[in-house]
């Protein structure tokens, strides 16, 4: 029981197994394409086809974006077409990067590691901004630079979006019949799931737990699999100094929407 104003109403059409995946991928990539006013015609920019990433190729397409998916090598380029990508980039070709250099209005990029976000920084219009999603330095560096300029970085960071949006991406995805990529699975396999999501996620699926059918007694008796530990690696500190080093490195170049 929640009360209404913090209630999301799923249509009568749309899949309830795909839409937990919309409430927190989905909402995560249109949050900042509605902040950013993403509209027909623009150039969206999508890094990375993991879960994010091809949620944010489905709905940047939905609003009429020409929306280009940028992985570092070809190998993604015929599954980022079947999420409805309109063209692909390899960001390790220096050739498609001069390509397309200055030409983007936006850019979400769910990278969830450290890396050097500059190079797709340098793909925006002067008037373009480069959104970090991913929980790593530069997002740190990103929060602190836009608080800096006043909201006027051209790098900056977004996190989940609100009730709003959220029930807005959820009226989308029913009336463009957008759906996640999805397992279902029984809730005696969430080790193993936590296992696969700690290994890689190149087929950016969302796993889902079939808690109505496999959540009873008898799964509490038979327990989660083969009683083994599960093998997920513990989740590194972001060191203090390595967000400064982003701040610096930041504020050293032209960040803000006007220079």
């Amino acid at each position: 029981v929640v009360q209404e104003r913090f209630g999301i109403k799923i249509p009568k059409s749309y899949p309830l197994e795909m839409a937990g995946p919309v409430m927190c991928a989905g909402i995560t990539m249109y949050d900042p394409l509605k902040a950013f006013k993403a509209q027909p015609g623009d150039k969206v920019g999508i890094v990375g086809l993991g879960g994010l990433g091809v949620m944010g190729v489905k709905l940047a397409k939905a609003l009429g974006c020409l929306v280009v998916a940028i992985s570092r090598s070809e190998s993604k380029k015929a599954f980022a077409e079947k999420c409805g990508a309109m063209a692909f980039l390899a960001s390790s070709d220096a050739a498609q990067m001069d390509e397309h250099y200055r030409s983007f209005d936006l850019i979400l990029n769910t990278i969830p590691s450290d890396h050097d976000e500059s190079i797709y920084t340098a793909l925006l219009k002067k008037s373009g901004h480069h959104v970090l999603l991913g929980l790593n330095s530069s997002t740190f560096g990103a929060f602190a630079v836009n608080a800096m300029t006043f909201g006027a970085s051209k790098v900056t960071f977004s996190g989940i979006g609100g009730i709003p949006n959220t029930q807005e991406v959820i009226d989308l995805c029913d009336a463009n019949k957008i759906y996640p990529e999805i397992e279902i699975h029984s809730v005696r396999e969430l080790n193993r799931i936590y296992e696969k999501l700690d290994s890689s996620n190149d087929a950016g699926k969302r796993y889902v737990l079939d808690i109505a059918n496999t959540l009873n007694e008898a799964t509490f008796q038979q327990g989660t699999g083969t009683g083994e530990k599960t093998q997920i690696s513990p989740m590194a500190a972001i060191p203090t100094s390595a967000v400064l080093k982003k701040v610096a490195s930041l504020l050293a170049k032209p960040v803000t929407t006007f220079c």
